[in-house]
């Protein structure tokens, strides 16, 4: 495990947070990063989206009906399932956050998280 220095500003508030949720600094710490990281995640998957929507019209001269994996609004992966799409692109790309999206006749769709399983 790495060793990170914190300013000292963040220790006795970190430590009576951990005191009053009866856990650790560490735990506090880990929790917190966690919950940083996956916001992050996701406002990248809403910018993600947005640059879906503002080049629909492109892509559904290309790909109407394919699933597309879509990062920095760029598409790296195409398929007719979305499956096999999600497994080939995070063996390419390991973690990044790629949008996985159906390109259907409009652009406005209700956007799914897959949930990854942890074994």
């Amino acid at each position: 495990m790495a060793t990170i220095e914190l300013p000292r500003r963040l220790i006795n508030p970190l430590q009576q947070l951990a005191t009053e949720q009866g856990s650790s600094v560490e735990k506090v710490i880990e929790n917190a990063l966690t919950d940083y990281l996956r916001q992050q995640r996701h406002q990248q998957l809403l910018e993600e989206m947005e640059r879906f929507r503002a080049q629909h019209e492109q892509l559904k001269e290309q790909y109407l009906g394919q699933f597309i994996g879509m990062y920095n609004g760029r598409i790296l992966d195409h398929d007719s399932d979305g499956g096999n799409l999600y497994k080939r692109l995070r063996q390419q790309h390991g973690d990044l956050p790629i949008l996985i999206v159906e390109v259907t006749p409009i652009p406005e769709q209700e956007f799914v998280r897959l949930q990854r399983r942890v074994l």
